[in-house]
C-alpha cells in the first residue's frame, strides 16, 4: 500500500510541475535500453531538482564529475548564464555512443565541455573558479574530490553531492569501506567551517552545501 501511494504521489508531483524536456525523455529511454545501469542516472525528479537549483543559481561555469549519459549535465546547463560552460570528467568509454548523440541531436550540449578523463587528474588543468559543482562519481573518490574542487569554488558557490546515504547502509552499525568513506565524507562537510550544509533525502541522498 505504501509503494503504491508513493508511486501514485511521484506521478502527481510530475503532473503538477513543469513540463520536462521531451530530449530528456528520449535520453532516459536511450538510458534504460543501451547501458547496465540505468539507475546511475540522476532521473525525473532528482533531475529537475538540479535543474531549478542551476536556475536559482545562474552560475557562470559548472563542474560536474561523472557524466555517465548526459542526463544530469543537460539538466544544470539548463541554468547557465549567456555565456556560461559546463565542464563535465568521465573515465568510463561505455558510455560514449550515447554521448555522441547527446553531441548531435540536442542544442544544449554546444554549453558542454565533455572531458574524457579521471577527474583526479583533470580537476587540477582547468584554471576555473566554478559557481556550482555536481559530485557524482566514484564514491571512495568523494574526499579526495572536495579536497580538489574546494579552492576552485566562489565564495557562496553551490556543492551537490549524490548518493551520499549509499543505500541506507551510512546508519549501520558495521559499515564495508565505501559507506564509511561516505559516511566520513558527511561528517567532514557538516562539521566543516568551510560549508553551510544540508542533505536531502531524496532517491539515495543529495547533500547541497554553500561555500561560506
Amino acid at each position: 500500500m505504501i509503494a503504491e501511494i508513493g508511486i501514485e504521489l511521484l506521478r502527481y508531483c510530475e503532473q503538477n510541475s513543469s513540463p520536462i524536456p521531451e530530449y530528456l525523455r528520449s535520453l532516459e529511454r536511450k538510458t534504460h535500453l543501451s547501458t547496465l545501469s540505468p539507475q546511475m542516472m540522476s532521473g525525473t525528479v532528482q533531475g529537475r531538482l538540479l535543474s531549478l537549483l542551476s536556475k536559482l543559481k545562474n552560475p557562470e561555469f559548472i563542474l560536474e564529475l561523472g557524466t555517465f549519459t548526459g542526463y544530469s549535465a543537460l539538466c544544470l546547463a539548463e541554468g547557465l548564464r549567456e555565456g556560461g560552460r559546463l565542464h563535465t570528467f568521465e573515465v568510463d568509454d561505455a558510455y560514449d555512443h550515447i554521448i555522441e548523440s547527446v553531441k548531435k541531436e540536442i542544442p544544449l550540449a554546444s554549453k558542454i565541455v565533455f572531458h574524457k578523463e579521471d577527474a583526479l587528474e583533470g580537476i587540477g588543468k582547468l584554471d576555473i573558479e566554478f559557481d556550482l559543482v555536481f559530485i557524482d562519481a566514484a564514491k571512495k573518490n568523494y574526499p579526495e574530490y572536495l579536497r580538489l574542487v574546494t579552492p576552485r569554488m566562489k565564495k557562496g558557490a553551490l556543492l551537490i553531492a549524490d548518493n551520499v546515504l549509499w543505500y541506507g547502509k551510512v546508519t549501520a552499525v558495521i559499515k564495508d569501506r565505501e559507506t564509511t568513506i561516505l559516511d566520513n565524507f558527511n561528517r567532514y562537510v557538516s562539521q566543516s567551517e568551510d560549508w553551510d550544509a544540508f542533505i536531502l533525502p531524496l532517491r539515495d541522498g543529495l547533500t547541497l552545501a554553500i561555500k561560506k
